[in-house]
């Protein structure tokens, strides 16, 4: 039953991400076409600074979804009450929170803007941004519900409805004439998020109709005290997490242009394309995950995380190889098929693109162990790890600007991760939730480093020799033939390597079983 709803929640989160980032990449080309470049570069900073205000949140999302996997699988719903009364109350005070911090720092914007006339009205659509972000908190809580009992498809499927109608107005705006385009294009942003909250919320609510108690029900001492401890541990995670995904734009507006803002979008739309096959598959694994540990014995739970983690090493390994060779020849070809002119400004050059591929790798070959260890609740134990990460990658990037440009940016990320959290996030999983050595885990991880790496060098060789002398097609079909050299490398030389691996036959049993709903096999017993 947990492989299925597994596969459910995978295979409708994967199609709803693959329609979001498809439409999200159809209404950024637009916005290209129609809209200036400072435009561009606002619209990335500002959702970048949101980004940081969203801190207020805390973690309590992922706090929430935990506490609450124990009592559903209990049937405990005066548990369940307790819970969503309390987070209502708590988002309701993030929401207030959000948006009194964002009016305050309006008059500071300026900082963050080197030339604060190029962006008109500047201020007006920073305030605009706040809305949105802001008013998403206020319905959120009791959709936690759905995520926690495995039901995440129907988050999926709301996501799906919305981004195909918001992409066709966004488009409808950019493309009349009206001077105040932008101020519009905004407005049906957080209109539409309003209503798929507040329907979603509804939509809880029909299928767990207890949620609609109005008896006040309190959580414990005890239960308030551990969720204070895993909000305080879980807000750390966050600051990290912020920092390493938000600064980015921050300081590329500060020191290099905010412009430039708007080019690196170009490219985060690309890993955002990559991220829709690939992100949802491990959120649809997080609740299937925390049910299993609840329910599983540790073996069964280690069964699973290995071939989950030789998935992971496949996945991204590709991924990497195809943004690195694929991303710049990608984009110029879009920007032309849009009627962009100077398409040749909107690229970077290959250290960069090396180094946003890289910092997309490893923050993929984190997932698997940082969704287990989340899963099982271990956010007390490198609590502070995020902190150091997040003074690391600051520290290191402004350094590095100096010498290497916007790609010392992302080696700043990429160093702090190396030496904080891709070390230490499996360390915690094992010793305080698998309990058990991690010898095989370090030979394996160490192997599939190694071997990465090797792939991107030999593809990127192989690339550049079928460019140079045996292309001259030019457009797509260039593309198309550097795409095939992606698929064919990487993914031959993982089977061919690594197919007497354990895992290999366990991944391919495994989907077998999902899929086609087989006799079970022994290596996902741990899914039943």
């Amino acid at each position: 039953m947990r492989g299925e709803k597994l596969f459910k929640n995978t295979v409708i989160g994967v199609l709803s991400q693959a329609v979001s980032a498809v439409t999200a990449a159809i209404v950024q080309l637009v916005f290209i076409r129609f809209m200036i470049k400072e435009y561009l570069g606002a619209k990335n900073l500002f959702s970048n600074i949101l980004d940081f205000l969203s801190l207020a949140e805390l973690g309590i999302g992922l706090v929430l979804v935990y506490s609450m996997y124990q009592p559903l699988a209990e049937k405990n719903e005066r548990k369940l009450i307790a819970l969503t009364q309390f987070y209502r109350r708590a988002y309701h005070l993030i929401a207030a929170m959000v948006f009194g911090s964002g009016l305050c720092l309006m008059p500071f914007l300026s900082f963050f803007i080197d030339n604060m006339e190029s962006v008109p009205h500047a201020q007006f659509i920073f305030f605009l941004y706040l809305v949105s972000s802001a008013s998403s908190y206020l319905f959120v809580y009791k959709q936690s519900i759905l995520n926690a009992d495995q039901r995440i498809y129907i988050t999926h499927l709301f996501s799906m409805v919305f981004s195909i109608v918001q992409c066709v107005l966004q488009i409808a705006v950019l493309v009349s004439g009206s001077k105040n385009k932008f101020f519009y294009y905004l407005i049906v942003q957080t209109v539409l998020v309003v209503c798929k909250n507040f329907l979603l919320t509804r939509k809880a609510e029909k299928l767990y109709p207890f949620l609609n108690c109005k008896e006040k029900i309190l959580l414990t001492k005890d239960e308030k005290k551990a969720i204070y401890k895993n909000v305080f541990a879980m807000f750390n995670h966050r600051v990290g997490a912020v920092v390493l995904g938000s600064t980015d734009n921050l300081l590329i507006s500060k020191f290099i242009g905010i412009i430039y803002c708007g080019f690196y979008g170009n490219f985060k739309m690309i890993v955002n394309l990559l991220n829709a096959f690939i992100s949802q598959f491990f959120n649809a694994m997080l609740s299937s995950v925390g049910n299993m540990t609840a329910l599983e014995s540790k073996e069964k739970v280690y069964k699973t995380f290995k071939y989950l983690h030789f998935l992971s090493f496949w996945i991204h390994t590709f991924c990497t190889v195809a943004f690195i060779e694929l991303a710049n020849p990608v984009l110029m070809q879009l920007l032309t098929l849009m009627g962009v002119e100077d398409v040749q400004s909107y690229g970077f050059t290959f250290p960069t693109i090396l180094m946003i591929g890289l910092n997309f790798y490893v923050i993929g070959i984190r997932k698997v162990p940082l969704t287990f260890k989340e899963a099982m609740g271990l956010l007390w134990f490198d609590r502070y790890k995020p902190i150091v990460e997040a003074v690391l990658n600051v520290i290191v990037s402004i350094a590095a600007i100096r010498s290497m440009g916007i790609a010392g940016i992302f080696f700043g990320t990429i160093f702090s991760m190396i030496v904080t959290s891709l070390w230490v996030e499996p360390m915690v999983l094992f010793r305080y939730g698998l309990k058990r050595s991690m010898g095989e885990f370090w030979a394996k991880e160490f192997i599939f480093l190694t071997f990465s790496g090797a792939m991107i060098a030999v593809t990127h060789l192989a690339d550049l020799w079928l460019v140079e002398n045996t292309l001259r097609l030019g457009g797509w079909l260039e593309v198309l033939a550097r795409l095939g050299v992606c698929i064919v490398i990487p993914n031959a030389l993982i089977a061919v390597c690594f197919c007497r691996m354990k895992e290999f036959s366990d991944l391919f049993e495994a989907t077998e079983h999902i899929v086609f709903k087989k006799s079970k096999p022994k290596a996902i017993e741990a899914e039943e």
